[in-house]
């Protein structure tokens, strides 16, 4: 991994936002930044249907054909796919979509598959890879036409939620290296932390008239990150020169837009059936596309004061699958059902009242503002008065309403564009990665040690003996504790010996912990992260090693060096393995 240093000599600075349902990419020049900070290059050509669309971001969608060979990402695997599906041909390939959340909900591993909208899998690593490489080539033909620029010269960032483990986030970075962008080049930014950095530049007119004063030392506010997969949550004080302190860790849970599409799609197999709507979705790709797009839109511009029905144009096809698998027409699905008198369905148009499609929010409304209402309650966070709602979900006023409305002693700030602040503070991230000053630890970190048994305090179901003492084993010794406060660049240093000459490695486990103070490794909530590996020079003699772990940044790092007298204390290969 590149010293900080090292990656702020580079001439360009490179975001990628990886989405849960939209992705896309940043860009600005050292120079340019130096200037004007907010000035930075932001793709909005892509194309769907054949048709440019002024859109930031495109799908977070991958298309691999019958061979597991990538073919196309966006707007363009969701077309590619739809037509195949229209001439039948789509069985043997592969349509991944809304993927991401993979890395949130699951035990994440290097060898993990995921499964297509069919049920077949490929790989995690080469998916997450493909749409990474994607997303790069995509920006480097556009820097060809404009610059000679080479990959070598930038700095890459790649975002990924606060709330994501450690293995996730390594996970994220071995995806990177699988589009060609080196360990030296890549730094991980978290979306909440860089979209707060974003918002430290922007003119009240661009924060919905609110003043954000970005000049307040010691001012509080929270980051209400809301995106398609997650809610991810921090709270930030400012400091002097623009930096930026984590108050409490970051929190947050599956509460993003993509649940409002689940509630809308429970709707419709309550009314024709999971079989039916299953043959829809799979046999009829495109109108499926179609109708998913429609409702993106209205999820888009409905308002808490709409009032009456809302009109969608549902595939007729949908329709015509209910009616051959059930004899019956979708006036007869409707009877009997909740949404009798309140909604009405003929070949393919569809009207449902208002309340209908507002109830579709009330789950992720009431999750987030529980979460927020409960955050707001922590001693670390009192004083807080400012809400910063930044994500593509929180450009829907449904979303704005509850916020401001739950928290009537607050002012919540929504920026223009708050799709954008993420992506946007990623670039700055790259530029100034110090602006974060401290964070504040998710987890208790330790490793395992087995001390003399004390039977005043260990339980007798620990005790082991080596050799002719009496030990307590897996007893949880940490290095960090939970919701402990963190300076960026933090060393906890521990000392070692290697048990045999000869070795060449050297592996300390590494547990994780929701707890603040667990007592052993194997009780309930402690889990085994993965291993800090020193790799060490062949030796006829024990070699003394200094484990230096660093906290405090966007990803742990390791340090180790050699201790003994005669080696002149060299500093040797170490990394965290995660996965």
């Amino acid at each position: 991994m590149a010293t900080v240093s090292a990656k702020k000599n580079m001439i360009m600075v490179a975001a990628i936002d990886f989405g849960t349902t939209y992705s896309g990419y940043a860009y600005s020049f050292k120079d340019h930044y130096n200037k004007d900070p907010t000035k930075m290059y932001i793709n909005q050509g892509w194309v769907a249907g054949g048709t440019p669309i002024i859109s930031y971001k495109a799908p977070t969608v991958a298309l691999f054909d019958k061979n597991k060979k990538f073919k196309s990402f966006g707007y363009e695997a969701e077309d590619a796919y739809s037509e195949l599906a229209e001439d039948n041909e789509h069985q043997d390939w592969y349509y991944f979509s809304r993927f991401k959340m993979r890395l949130h909900n699951e035990k994440v591993h290097r060898e993990m598959q995921i499964q297509d909208d069919k049920g077949k899998a490929l790989p995690a690593i080469d998916v997450f890879g493909k749409v990474i490489w994607y997303l790069k080539d995509h920006l480097m033909k556009a820097m060809k036409k404009k610059n000679n620029v080479e990959n070598k010269d930038i700095h890459w960032i790649i975002t990924v939620p606060a709330i994501w483990t450690d293995s996730s986030k390594q996970f994220m970075r071995e995806a990177a290296y699988k589009a060609d962008i080196a360990g030296s080049q890549l730094t991980i930014a978290l979306e909440p932390e860089a979209a707060s950095l974003y918002c430290q530049y922007l003119s009240s007119e661009t924060l919905h008239g609110e003043l954000f004063n970005t000049e307040s030392t010691g001012s509080k506010y929270m980051v209400i990150d809301l995106g398609g997969g997650t809610a991810d949550i921090t709270v930030h004080e400012r400091q002097s020169g623009g930096k930026l302190k984590e108050l409490y860790k970051a929190s947050g849970g599956a509460w993003g837009g993509t649940k409002v599409d689940e509630e809308f799609r429970k709707m419709l197999i309550r009314l024709v059936g999971g079989p039916v709507f299953d043959k829809f979705c799979h046999g009829h790709r495109g109108d499926y596309l179609h109708l998913m797009r429609q409702l993106e839109m209205k999820k888009r511009t409905i308002k808490p004061e709409t009032s009456g029905k809302i009109r969608m144009k549902v595939p007729v096809v949908l329709a015509e699958l209910y009616t051959e698998e059930t004899g019956e027409s979708t006036e007869d699905a409707i009877k009997g059902s909740p949404f009798d008198g309140k909604l009405t369905w003929r070949t393919d148009k569809m009207r449902l009242d208002s309340t209908i499609f507002k109830s579709f929010f009330k789950e992720c409304i009431d999750k987030i503002v529980h979460h927020i209402r409960d955050l707001l309650s922590k001693p670390e966070v009192n004083g807080t008065s400012m809400l910063l709602m930044v994500g593509g979900f929180s450009e829907s006023e449904m979303m704005q309403d509850a916020i401001t409305n739950a928290f009537k002693n607050c002012r919540v700030i929504i920026p223009d564009e708050a799709e954008l602040c993420v992506m946007k503070g990623a670039v700055i991230f790259g530029h100034r990665p110090i602006a974060i000053t401290s964070r504040v630890s998710r987890y208790t970190y330790g490793v395992n040690i087995s001390p003399p048994f004390d039977p005043s305090s260990h339980p007798e179901s620990h005790k082991v003996t080596v050799g002719r003492r009496e030990r307590c084993q897996n007893v949880f010794n940490p290095y960090i504790h939970e919701g402990e406060k963190i300076d960026v660049g933090k060393e906890i240093v521990r000392r070692h010996i290697t048990l045999n000459t000869h070795q060449t490695e050297m592996l300390l486990n590494i547990y994780a912990s929701p707890k603040k103070t667990p007592q052993f490794v194997d009780e309930p909530e402690v889990e085994l992260l993965g291993q800090v590996t020193v790799q060490l020079p062949d030796s006829d003699e024990l070699i003394k090693v200094e484990v230096k772990m660093i906290f405090g940044e966007t990803e742990l790092r390791v340090e180790a060096n050699e201790m003994s007298a005669n080696q002149n204390n060299k500093t040797y290969t170490s990394f965290f393995d995660f996965l």
